[in-house]
């Protein structure tokens, strides 16, 4: 054997025998090993003399497995393992298909024979039929009759119970007699439910088959009336949201509209004055479609006090909390009045400190318009826009006292007229005796005290009256100077005359009950300048 002869059989005896070893390399270094592996099998096949390409695909190959061993070892298991499942897979099949062709073969047995017994029957019933003729009519006649019976039978007894979501309704002849109310009668149904009915009788009913005797049967107007006042029922609904809120339920769109505007035109109330430019809902205000029952729908009152007043039952005004709120701009036009001025003219016909009106002022008009901003009713803002004179001022006159007051006589001081015991019956001003002729307005004070009294002059001066009169009985007058004038009514007794000049605390009378009285008593009275006045205060501190 020659020496290239023993290297070809030392290299295939090497590839034969040759072990491969997983190597925990990664990717790179395999991948660098592989080209070495390459070139050196390369460099081996170009030194041997004689190498067949069989040998040269086997030698890289094995290169190749050497380098990438867990890929082809992977690579033969998954091979291996697909060739078993389809091996295993087919021999299944094999034998599914044998047992379905067994069935089959066995069905085809059993079919045949039982068509094989029923021909024998037929045949031999045809026998019996031709030797009895007649009593087969009669047995046939006498099932059919039973059959027909018992189908009335069960008719009479038989029913249909409806019901609605698992809510049992009734119980018709027939399904063909609810659906004819739902199909034929929805607009009624919308109309007495008040709401716009969503009954769909395939979706929402639903039918089962009853026996008995005695069953009630509910008429076309019992099922109408069963579905319209059911509170469960679905019917097409809008829901009214303010500020992402759900308010309310209702059955149509034009109702919450038609709310909404109710509300909002409640806030805008008509003014003596004031006229609206623009109004609007400041909230967010949104009607949509929703799912409902006829339970859920609202009254469109409720609703409309809800918003209003943030509450379904009466509340007061002031715990009214709106759920919206209506702004409103508007024009206010008014008057207002312009105050006058008083003048003042000298007299000297009066005497000092004394004013008399001549003639009266009058108020002038000044015209306002303004811009106004309510919300809910409320007045929010006022801004003025225009202001006009109308009307001027028109001033008071006054006449001014400039004559001097008379000196005043006697001493300038007031001494009470009674000094024995007495009390005060009447009071200055407005009073009610029941006394006919009596004054209703008192302009002194009654002194109640004993008949026969002494009266005194509460200071000193100049008897101007003294004698009688109708309602004041016997009564003096002193004129005191300074524009006092004292009054001594209902007197018994005078003792002094017109012209006497008296001191202060002189006894000028007694008391009586002269003229319109009561009884015995003395009306003190005190005139300034010709006017009534209080006769206490001249005793005031």
């Amino acid at each position: 054997m020659s020496s290239e002869a023993i290297a070809v059989y030392r290299l295939k005896n090497a590839i034969a025998h040759r072990k491969y070893r997983p190597r925990s390399e990664g990717a790179i270094k395999r991948t660098i090993r592989l080209v070495k592996g390459l070139k050196e099998a390369r460099q081996k096949v170009k030194d041997l003399p004689c190498c067949t390409a069989e040998n040269r695909r086997q030698l890289y190959s094995d290169v190749f497995r050497d380098a990438w061993a867990p890929v082809f070892n992977a690579m033969d298991n998954a091979a291996d393992t697909l060739w078993g499942f389809l091996s295993s897979l087919g021999y299944d099949l094999l034998e599914i298909l044998v047992f379905i062709v067994n069935i089959f073969i066995k069905i085809w047995y059993f079919l045949g024979s039982v068509f094989l017994f029923i021909w024998d029957k037929l045949w031999d019933l045809r026998l019996w039929f031709d030797l009895h003729k007649r009593a087969a009519f009669q047995i046939f006649a006498g099932v059919v009759s039973a059959i027909a019976m018992a189908l009335v039978l069960i008719s009479s007894m038989s029913a249909y119970q409806y019901s609605y979501y698992g809510r049992v309704l009734g119980t018709a002849k027939s399904t063909q007699e609810v659906y004819d109310v739902i199909e034929l009668l929805g607009d009624k149904l919308s109309e007495n439910a008040g709401a716009n009915v969503d009954l769909d009788v395939e979706r929402d009913i639903r039918f089962e088959k009853i026996y008995g005797f005695g069953l009630k049967i509910d008429s076309h107007d019992d099922i109408l009336n069963t579905l319209t006042y059911m509170k469960d029922i679905r019917v097409e609904a809008y829901a009214l949201i303010i500020d992402g809120k759900q308010v309310a339920v209702l059955d149509k769109e034009e109702t919450a509209e038609e709310i909404m505007e109710s509300v909002k035109a409640s806030f805008l109330t008509p003014m003596d004055g004031y006229e609206y430019t623009e109004s609007h809902v400041m909230n967010d205000v949104f009607i949509q479609p929703t799912n409902a029952v006829l339970s859920d729908i609202w009254n469109p009152q409720v609703v409309e006090k809800y918003i209003k007043t943030g509450s379904t039952v009466d509340v007061e005004e002031s715990k009214y909390s709106p759920l919206i709120t209506v702004s409103a701009t508007t024009t206010h036009t008014y008057q207002l009045e312009i105050d006058y001025d008083k003048d003042y003219v000298n007299n000297e016909d009066m005497y000092m400190g004394d004013v008399r009106l001549v003639y009266e002022g009058q108020y002038g008009i000044l015209e306002n318009t303004a811009e106004v901003v309510f919300e809910n009713g409320k007045e929010v803002s006022r801004v003025e826009k225009t202001s006009n004179v109308i009307k001027n001022p028109v001033n008071a006159v006054y006449f001014v006292g400039t004559r001097a007051i008379p000196e005043r006589s006697g001493t300038g001081t007031w001494i009470f007229p009674i000094k024995s015991e007495y009390y005060i019956s009447s009071y200055f001003g407005p009073r009610y005796t029941g006394i006919a002729g009596a004054s209703t307005n008192h302009e002194g004070v009654d002194l109640a005290c004993a008949y026969g009294t002494k009266i005194y002059a509460a200071d000193g001066g100049v008897v101007t009256f003294a004698g009688w009169k109708r309602a004041e009985g016997y009564h003096v007058i002193i004129n005191h100077g300074g524009l006092y004038e004292t009054a001594y009514e209902h007197c018994s007794v005078l003792l002094v005359s017109i012209g006497d000049e008296v001191m202060q605390g002189q006894n000028i009378a007694l008391v009586g009950r002269s003229g319109v009285a009561s009884g015995p008593h003395l009306h003190f009275g005190v005139r300034y300048n010709g006017v009534a006045i209080d006769p206490l205060t001249l005793y005031k501190d």
